[in-house]
């Protein structure tokens, strides 16, 4: 896969996608161009979810910081650490409780 340029102030492009692999589940995410992203699990826990929302994203250097809240409720924060090829994840289930994940990610 593609590995998004360190010196790439915006690797949200429309049509970009950023798969994350989890232990338990594995997302890809495609960005849209009006700031808008759709999150699918395309494998493990949760297989078949998929939502469209609004996102942030603060670019800086190596890090990015995305965010965002689902139609579900849950919210969402991932530090996206480009040159390592990690994240560090928190999402805040609609149900309540919270979950500290780590990954891998591949930029496509």
């Amino acid at each position: 896969m593609a590995e998004a340029s360190l010196s790439d102030p915006t690797p949200f492009a429309d049509g970009r996608t950023l798969v994350i692999h989890f232990p338990a589940f594995t997302p890809r995410i495609t960005f849209h161009e009006n700031h808008t992203l759709t999150v699918e699990i395309i494998d493990g826990d949760n297989a078949g979810f998929r939502d469209t929302i609004p996102y942030r994203a603060v670019v800086r250097q190596k890090l990015v910081v995305l965010s965002w809240k689902e139609q579900v409720g849950s919210a969402v924060v991932h530090v996206l650490d480009r040159e390592a090829g990690q994240t560090y994840s928190v999402v805040s289930p609609a149900k309540g409780g919270l979950l500290s994940l780590a990954g891998t990610i591949e930029w496509g």
